[in-house]
């Protein structure tokens, strides 16, 4: 992936790539010498930086290449800078493993809500129908990933509540007792997506447009069907009769 990443993004070289593919195939455990030397993830602790998807590209980058626990706990400094660079020196010497070193980081830069906003936030949303469905989707589940783990949400409850909430185009489309799982949940959605998407309206292809009563304003019909015209018309010719003389 050519440019710079930026926090978040996971970017192997086709050689890091042929050594993951090499330890699936052996089951080779890390390797003493892995290390986070070609990370480009990287974070800085700044307003809008999200340190749940720093901690996810470097686990996953560190699970890949191969890198120890504790050579990766020794070149975590190389991808921190700013504010949490200086967060780093001074802890350091209090963090002795990889695992407190990533739980120090959720605790210091991660956003700690209670249950009830997460809620009040997450049911403030409602798709828009320019908005990507598998998008939608995946904001929504990293919102409900910020609730507390005791008791566990399960994954029934979290597709209804995210399903309420999508567009009602793509609910027209999917219904509820299809969706067994998450992987379901956006295939289908996904589908319905492109499949709205291939739905062009006449009008925009420019071999037909839609008639529109002058009348009334609707579409769908034109001024001499308007019902509305009619009754009118009507009301006016009965008043007209009643008021001729005899």
């Amino acid at each position: 992936m050519p440019g710079n990443a930026t926090s978040g993004n996971l970017v192997m070289s086709p050689e890091q790539f042929e050594r993951l593919l090499a330890s699936l195939k052996t089951g080779s455990s890390p390797t003493p010498s892995g290390n986070l030397a070609d990370c480009k993830s990287r974070f800085a602790g700044a307003k809008g930086e999200s340190v749940a998807a720093f901690i996810d590209a470097v686990t996953i980058y560190k699970d890949c290449v191969g890198v120890s626990d504790l050579n990766a706990l020794k070149g975590l400094a190389m991808l921190l800078d700013g504010a949490a660079a200086t967060w780093w020196q001074g802890t350091k010497a209090t963090v002795d493993t990889w695992k407190t070193a990533i739980d120090a980081l959720r605790r210091s830069f991660g956003e700690l809500k209670p249950n009830y906003k997460i809620f009040r936030e997450l049911f403030s949303r409602q798709q828009k129908d320019t908005e990507a469905t598998d998008a939608f989707i995946n904001s929504a589940r990293a919102l409900l990933a910020k609730l507390s783990p005791t008791p566990p949400l399960h994954e029934v409850h979290q597709m209804d509540m995210i399903y309420g909430l999508l567009s009602s185009k793509i609910r027209r489309l999917v219904p509820r007792d299809e969706l067994n799982n998450f992987e379901t949940f956006i295939a289908k959605t996904r589908g319905a997506e492109d499949a709205l998407k291939e739905e062009v309206p006449e009008i925009q292809k420019g071999t037909k447009t839609r008639p529109k009563s002058s009348y009334c304003g609707a579409h769908g019909h034109t001024e001499k069907e308007c019902r509305k015209l009619a009754r009118s018309q009507e009301v006016t010719i009965t008043i007209s009769l009643c008021r001729s003389p005899v």
